[in-house]
């Protein structure tokens, strides 16, 4: 076991993507669906744009909350806001950091780019799970959902963004990091 100032270091181990297809999709992640739920709900007759989200609405998600804005030309992610629970899990906060500039993640880079581009190109959101593991065996899921948030032109300008972490049976979650490169 990798132990570091009293922590255990995880590392990645696989992951999957794919768009939400329905609108009563099921979730493993209480707060994944409190926050699909919460984005439907704002949505009306069109996708909701950031001025449609109130903090207020989702406190008690917010620790697990990402705002990003995505750049074009090139496509890039850009972290607006992140949680305080994110940044106990990485270990770092990484708000006002692009993507393309860490790393470190649960998942390959590339693959979280092309999770925002399939959003953002779909205008639905996505949901992902990412796995990892200690000691060659799973010891964490982290389920995260990735939702559009469009300008006055209808363009995808931003994603309100949860990722939750659930620990396997006799893993405490509050000794869990995510392994970065020295």
């Amino acid at each position: 076991m990798t132990t570091e100032m009293g922590v255990d270091v995880i590392k990645p181990d696989r992951a999957s993507f794919s768009l939400v297809e329905t609108e009563a999709p099921s979730f493993r992640s209480l707060r994944v669906d409190a926050l699909y739920r919460y984005w439907l709900s704002r949505r009306n007759d069109a996708l909701p744009t950031r001025a449609d989200i109130d903090p207020a609405d989702i406190k008690s998600l917010l620790p697990y909350v990402l705002i990003v804005d995505i750049h074009r030309d090139p496509f890039r992610i850009y972290y607006r806001l992140v949680g305080t629970a994110v940044v106990h899990f990485s270990g770092l906060d990484f708000t006002g950091t692009f993507l393309d500039e860490l790393a470190f993640d649960i998942c390959a880079t590339s693959d979280l780019v092309n999770a925002y581009r399939a959003v953002c190109d779909a205008k639905q959101p996505g949901i992902g799970m990412a796995f990892a593991q200690l000691n060659h065996h799973t010891a964490l899921d982290v389920e995260y959902l990735i939702c559009p948030l469009v300008d006055a032109a209808g363009t995808v300008a931003q994603c309100l963004v949860l990722e939750d972490y659930v620990a396997k049976e006799g893993m405490d979650i509050g000794r869990l990091r995510l392994a970065r490169p020295a």
